[in-house]
């Protein structure tokens, strides 16, 4: 399966009420990979969302499935659809098994290979015994796992889920991790909108990152630290880097040194130095920027550059 939103745009009000949740953006993503959707709050990623599973249409743009403009309205994509809405959405007074079942049905899943699979995921969730237990009984972390599993008790192939680390501990935040893992080595297409950035490092294939409506950061993750270094390494705090021509400056840490390198010296010239001083080493890393820090830098600049102070929200803004 392969999705894209092609100049997308989306407003809602009219007139000095006029919002632009969604201004102009593209991207592509296919099956078999994490696409992290990031941006803060209000930014515009639900929307965006809601347009790419045809819950609301766009203004203008469009949005192809598998190259077919209109692909992503019909009954059959629907029911590969695999949803977790930010806001849950769990019959309290139902039992587990009666929810689990009935969203499969829903999606046109039969009931007994319903009932075969919710038993294996509640299993695998560690809640066979809240089987025939009420929603309104789980704790919060409990209805987190039974809304997850719903949303992929039918083999779905197409899978978003919004904020689905909300809740858990970190045991559970592990268990849902691997589960999204495993989904992705099916082939299955997953979309993964998280303010938690260690999840986005340890998940995310490619990132896509909104702010104030617009598109302000899209590639593969790696792609994008790697674009964000600080020319930075970490070696060990006995390597011997005295009076080496391509380091600029040495910070020495509790996790060794950190060494800043000079500018147009990259971190194949002081291995070059190293090897031919024959200096000695055990560690040699070279250092990336954490996704939160290019996401902190990403937000405050395009605040900036749209004449907003940063942190400051647009409701804020437009008071």
């Amino acid at each position: 399966m392969e999705i894209e939103l092609r100049n997308v745009s989306k407003t809602y009000g009219r007139g000095a009420n006029l919002k632009v949740a969604v201004d102009n953006v593209s991207w592509k993503s296919g099956g078999g990979e994490i696409f992290g959707l990031l941006g803060p709050n209000g930014a515009g990623k639900t929307t965006m969302i809601r347009m790419m599973l045809d819950i609301i249409r766009p203004d203008s743009g469009e949005v192809f499935l598998n190259g077919d403009p209109n692909g992503n309205r019909t009954l059959e994509f629907k029911r590969r659809i695999g949803y977790l809405p930010e806001e849950r959405g769990l019959y309290q007074k139902r039992k587990v098994m009666e929810v689990l079942l009935y969203f499969a049905a829903l999606k046109g899943f039969d009931r007994a290979k319903a009932k075969a699979k919710a038993m294996e995921m509640l299993e695998r969730f560690e809640l066979a015994d809240c089987a025939n237990k009420k929603i309104h009984d789980l704790s919060k972390g409990m209805g987190q796992k039974i809304q997850i599993a719903s949303c992929v008790l039918h083999d779905p192939d197409l899978v978003v889920l919004d904020e689905p680390f909300s809740g858990l501990d970190p045991v559970n935040t592990r268990l849902i991790r691997d589960t999204i893992l495993e989904l992705r080595e099916k082939g299955k297409l997953v979309f993964l909108s998280t303010h938690m950035m260690s999840e986005v490092e340890a998940l995310c294939d490619r990132i896509f990152m909104i702010n104030n409506g617009k598109q302000v950061l899209y590639g593969s993750l790696d792609e994008i630290r790697r674009s964000y270094t600080t020319y930075e390494v970490l070696m060990d705090h006995d390597a011997q880097t005295n009076g080496l021509s391509s380091i600029e400056s040495i910070n020495r840490t509790a996790q060794g040194q950190c060494i800043h390198l000079k500018d147009g010296h990259s971190v194949h010239d002081l291995m070059a130095e190293l090897a031919k001083e024959k200096r000695s080493f055990t560690r040699f890393e070279e250092a990336r920027m954490p996704v939160e820090d290019i996401f902190v830098q990403i937000v405050g600049r395009s605040e900036l550059l749209a004449g907003q102070p940063a942190g400051q929200s647009q409701q804020e803004a437009n008071a």
